[in-house]
C-alpha cells in the first residue's frame, strides 16, 4: 500500500471486476477441471491453455470445441454439455475477495458514486455480479459491447466515468492489469490504484506507476479514509 493517503472520500470510482473483486483465476481453472472431468480426458491446465491463446478470446466457447477436436473426441452432444457445465461452474466458484463486501459497503454510506468498466460481455458481466451478490452498489457496467471498444482504449473509460456523469479524470480506476487499468488510467488523468493481490500474470512493468498498490483490497478503506 502506499505511503500516503488520499485528504478526502473520493467521490467517483470505476472499478474492474475479473481478478479485482473476485478470483476469476481460481473459477477458471475450476470451470476447466471440470469440462475434462466431464470429458474423460486430458488435464483442466491443458484446456485452460487454451483459453490463453488468443485464438479466440478468453471466454470463447470454441476453445473448449478446440480442445475436444484435438483430443479426436468432439461430439455435438458432449460439446454442448461442456459448454453449460463450463458456464455454471465457473459462476458457482466466484468468490469474492477479503474485504470486498464491507469495502464496498463502506464506499456506498459514504456517498460515492461507483461502476464496473470490464472487458467481459454485458450478458456475462451481469451474472457474475449478481452471482458475489454486489451488483447494487454500481451504478452501471460498462463492457466492449456497450462502449466498442476494449480496455485499454480511453474509450471504454470514458464511457465508463460518463455512467456516474463525471469527467473521467475525476474518478479513480481499481484494477489488477497494469497494462489495462494503471497505464490508461495514468494517461487518462485518474487516480490509479494496482490490485496486485489479483494480478496472476505477476508480469513486472518498471515503467508503470500507480498511484496506490493494494495489497489486498481491504487497503482502499484506510487510503480512502473510509469510516469503519
Amino acid at each position: 500500500m502506499a505511503d500516503t493517503v488520499t485528504e478526502t472520500i473520493p467521490e467517483y470510482v470505476l472499478f474492474d471486476m475479473d481478478n479485482t473483486l473476485y478470483d476469476f483465476y481460481f473459477a477458471k481453472k475450476q470451470s476447466c477441471e471440470a469440462v475434462v472431468d466431464l470429458a474423460g480426458s486430458g488435464e483442466g491446465t491443458e484446456l485452460f491453455r487454451y483459453f490463453l491463446r488468443g485464438t479466440h478470446g478468453f471466454e470463447d466457447h470454441n476453445n473448449i470445441r478446440d480442445f475436444l477436436e484435438d483430443r479426436s473426441i468432439f461430439e455435438t452432444r458432449l460439446y454442448e454439455d461442456a459448454c453449460a457445465v463450463y458456464e455454471e461452474v465457473k459462476v458457482q466458484s466466484l468468490t469474492l475477495y477479503p474485504g470486498v463486501a464491507d469495502t464496498l459497503r463502506l464506499l456506498a454510506d459514504a456517498g460515492v458514486s461507483m461502476a464496473i468498466v470490464t472487458d467481459a460481455q454485458s450478458s456475462q458481466a451481469e451474472k457474475r455480479l449478481a452471482a458475489t451478490g454486489v451488483r447494487n452498489y454500481f451504478e452501471g457496467v460498462m463492457t466492449p459491447d456497450r462502449s466498442g471498444v476494449r480496455k485499454p482504449k480511453p474509450d471504454i473509460f470514458h464511457a465508463a466515468a460518463a455512467i456516474l456523469k463525471c469527467n473521467v479524470r475525476e474518478a479513480w480506476i481499481v484494477g489488477d492489469s497494469p497494462k489495462r487499468e494503471i497505464e490508461p488510467g495514468n494517461l487518462l488523468g485518474m487516480t490509479t490504484a494496482y490490485a496486485k493481490y489479483g494480478d496472476w500474470i505477476g508480469i513486472p512493468y518498471p515503467k508503470i506507476t500507480p498511484d496506490y498498490t493494494l495489497e489486498s483490497f481491504g487497503d482502499l478503506q484506510d487510503i480512502m479514509h473510509l469510516e469503519k
